[in-house]
């Protein structure tokens, strides 16, 4: 069915989603697309996945602001920020005389949603017993405080976020299939900023509007460190390039970015692979007493397999691809206990 948005759109909501979201993409109009799609129906749950600083945080609230939703609260709550014994009181609430410390009945983040939406970052990173009890809310929409018999009923939607990998977890035990298949009712994928070079510039220029704060002078950046800005392949994803520029804000002279205020590693980025390998090599000498060659490359191409399946978020395809291999070379070159992760 071909994809349409309903009478009640306007004109408002798009400068809305557009301010919120860069999308100049294919990849991230696609993405645009299903936050209107899922916008439509305010009661479907929605797990987003991606890299850490690609922007899941900013799908969730566009998701909440195009909804019928939009005029309740949109409450976050990061599952990794907060302690395990503590989680489930601040997902609850608690009754009073629940425990020794709890004087007094205190509302969660469930009824501060009701009406609006709740949104579960790093979902990955909440223990079992807690999913347990998260999957009978989302089968009932109703829960107990800790401590309390009463059910208390809400309506709300749930929008989840990982930037792990939940099949593999769900295989390996640490995150329950029941859960995951209910999470998932609408997955969105908010693809690495290197698979998007087409969002980097208009990326750019909206946080120099940002951080220009309405100043008289603008602040700019200079054409060279806007082609190093391009070059680079940005393993912080959105978050890293905000900071970039809001760091060559502050280090610039006269509202201009040039390459002298971008960190070292954006800098290097200028430099071919060629030239980067060579001077890798240079620094690399025999020892006098000799080595063990065989072990030596077999523990350079370990790291690099490692740090190509760190940048890649385990994804073997990817890895392979930034390693100029295949991925059946790659599985070969794994140890036997990652092959099939």
């Amino acid at each position: 069915m071909p994809f349409c948005r309903t009478s009640t759109d306007n004109t408002a909501q798009d400068a809305k989603l557009a301010e919120m979201l860069v999308a100049h993409s294919p990849a991230m109009q696609n993405v645009v697309k299903l936050i209107w799609q899922v916008a439509q129906y305010p009661s479907t749950t929605v797990l987003l996945q991606g890299e850490s600083g690609t922007g899941k945080d900013v799908v969730a609230r566009a998701i909440h602001e195009l909804s019928s939703r939009a005029t309740y609260q949109f409450v976050d709550i990061n599952c990794a920020a907060i302690p395990d014994t503590l989680l489930e009181t601040e997902l609850f609430g608690v009754e009073a005389g629940a425990f020794t410390d709890a004087k007094v009945s205190r509302e969660g983040y469930l009824l501060r949603a009701d009406g609006g939406t709740l949104f579960l970052d790093e979902i990955g990173s909440m223990p079992l017993v807690l999913q347990a009890k998260l999957l009978r809310f989302l089968e009932t929409r109703s829960f107990r405080r800790v401590g309390s018999t009463k059910e208390i009923h809400v309506d709300l939607r749930v929008i989840s976020a990982t930037n792990v990998d939940l099949q593999s977890a769900v295989a390996h035990r640490t995150f329950r299939d029941d859960l995951f298949y209910r999470l998932k009712v609408i997955t969105i994928y908010l693809p690495p900023l290197r698979e998007r070079p087409e969002d980097i510039v208009p990326l750019v220029e909206h946080f120099l509007q940002l951080h220009s704060n309405g100043s008289e002078e603008p602040l700019q950046i200079s054409d060279d460190a806007l082609e190093l800005l391009q070059q680079y392949h940005w393993p912080g994803n959105v978050r890293e390039l905000r900071s970039v520029i809001q760091r060559g804000q502050i280090l610039c002279d006269e509202n201009i970015i040039r390459p002298k205020d971008l960190p070292e590693s954006v800098r290097l980025a200028g430099r071919n692979v060629g030239q980067r390998l060579d001077e890798l090599k240079e620094q690399l000498h025999l020892p006098p007493e000799g080595l063990d060659l065989r072990a030596f490359l077999s523990s350079i191409e370990q790291k690099f397999i490692h740090e190509a399946l760190e940048a890649c978020n385990g994804n073997q395809v990817r890895a392979a691809a930034l390693l100029g291999i295949s991925r059946d070379q790659l599985r070969y070159r794994l140890p036997p206990r990652k092959r099939d992760q």
